[in-house]
């Protein structure tokens, strides 16, 4: 393949490139792939009216450059990419699948804050070591911004990110890597903050970070290291986060002025559960941080005022601190207290409410905050969810609950 043909080559460059260079290096999808996205971002580009123009002519260059030629999706900005043309299983699914087909090992990308990396892996138990890398357009093979290392047992059960600027490995950050088990797909996420890596295993936030060492732009490349004995990834995409993208499906939309300062509307102050909450559920919440806002919280209600369990953020000049409690709708009972972490202007918070056996644990960002909530009175009897979003323009943007 020509080394001038890399992601940041034009639509015209890569249709005119032979179907044996496109297979190659960036993989392929139909036309009717290309088009349909290319409605799709119409479509969002349609919501500004100065946009509409371009984005038909941009629709109709497309449909002329990509007729009867199988094209490269990553030559399309922002479109995602599947290595595959079928949608990968759960990851509670056990894969008698190995017809899922392993995806190249290369991929070309432009990656910017607010992008998320999203793949899929098979796990096959005895493998070798497996690895993601988000390779440096300085040098593309040698130069890791981001190594995400999966090692499971015997090789230690570990997940390790690490950076290699082309000449040694650097200081590494552990975590531990959850069970896996034989024959299942499992999802991996990479989100690309403002100034470090978050990952994810399925729902669960793997329990440290990376900060970003050498710049997130100068990243052209996803390297895939499959492993051994069948172990294999089979889908990679990268999109941005759903934070920017559409408001979330679990809760119903208001509407806000502000909304366009996240991409994201505040989602609507309550919801209704349509299932009991049981030891071993979670609640998912992503906030959108604005200094200077009031307190915001998250509430677990069994009626009106009946508040199960109260989790409040009062970020400064209001303490700087987490605040649990319960009100039978009488008043409010003990508090426990925690630290709540540094949060920066403008910066997306994720808070996930852990319902064990006898407690809540809160994380927020993927760390656990400083201290548990017992229950008093019975995880079964919440009924509701609700929010108060703060000020500000602080918000709430997405609540789900899920095992």
């Amino acid at each position: 393949m020509s080394n001038s043909l890399t992601y940041f080559s034009t639509v015209e460059e890569v249709s005119s490139t032979s179907d044996e260079d496109l297979r190659e290096g960036f993989g392929f999808l139909s036309p009717d792939t290309v088009v349909n996205y290319v409605m799709e971002l119409r479509k969002k580009l349609r919501f500004t009216e100065e946009s509409k123009e371009a984005a038909e002519s941009e629709v109709g260059r497309l449909r002329r450059l990509v007729k009867d030629k199988e094209a490269s999706t990553s030559a399309v900005p922002n479109l995602t990419y599947t290595g595959y043309s079928q949608e990968p299983g759960s990851s509670n699914q056990a894969s008698n699948s190995l017809d899922n087909n392993k995806i190249n090992n290369l991929h070309f990308v432009k990656l910017l804050p607010g992008i998320e990396i999203h793949a899929t892996f098979l796990f096959k138990k005895g493998t070798e070591k497996f690895n993601l890398n988000l390779m440096s357009e300085k040098d593309s093979q040698k130069f890791y911004t981001f190594h995400l290392d999966f090692r499971p047992y015997p090789l230690g059960n570990v997940i390790v990110m690490n950076t290699n600027p082309a000449k040694s490995w650097e200081r590494e950050i552990r975590a531990e890597l959850p069970q896996l088990v034989n024959g299942r797909m499992y999802n991996v996420t990479v989100l690309c903050e403002n100034k470090q890596f978050r990952v994810k295993i399925n729902d669960n936030y793997i329990e440290n970070t990376f900060p970003y060492r050498y710049p997130l732009q100068d990243v052209a490349v996803i390297k895939l290291n499959h492993g051994s004995l069948g172990n294999k990834w089979v889908s990679l995409t990268w999109q941005p986060t759903k934070a920017t993208q559409n408001p979330p499906s679990s809760a119903e939309v208001g509407n806000s002025k502000e909304a366009a300062s996240c991409g994201s509307p505040p989602i609507k102050n309550s919801i209704n559960l349509d299932t009991k909450l049981q030891p071993g559920m979670k609640i998912s919440a992503r906030a959108f941080f604005k200094k200077g806002t009031k307190k915001f919280t998250i509430n677990l209600l069994k009626n009106t005022g009946f508040y199960i369990f109260h989790l409040d953020f009062r970020p400064y000049p209001h303490g700087n601190v987490i605040v649990m409690n319960t009100n039978p709708s009488k008043s409010w009972e003990k508090e426990i207290r925690a630290e709540l972490p540094s949060l920066k202007d403008g910066e997306i918070m994720d808070v996930v409410i852990e319902c064990g056996k006898d407690k809540f644990k809160v994380k927020v960002n993927g760390n656990y905050i400083g201290n548990v909530f017992p229950y008093r009175y019975p995880l079964g009897d919440v009924k509701m969810l609700s929010v108060a979003h703060g000020s500000n323009g602080n918000k709430w943007i997405a609540l789900d609950y899920h095992e």
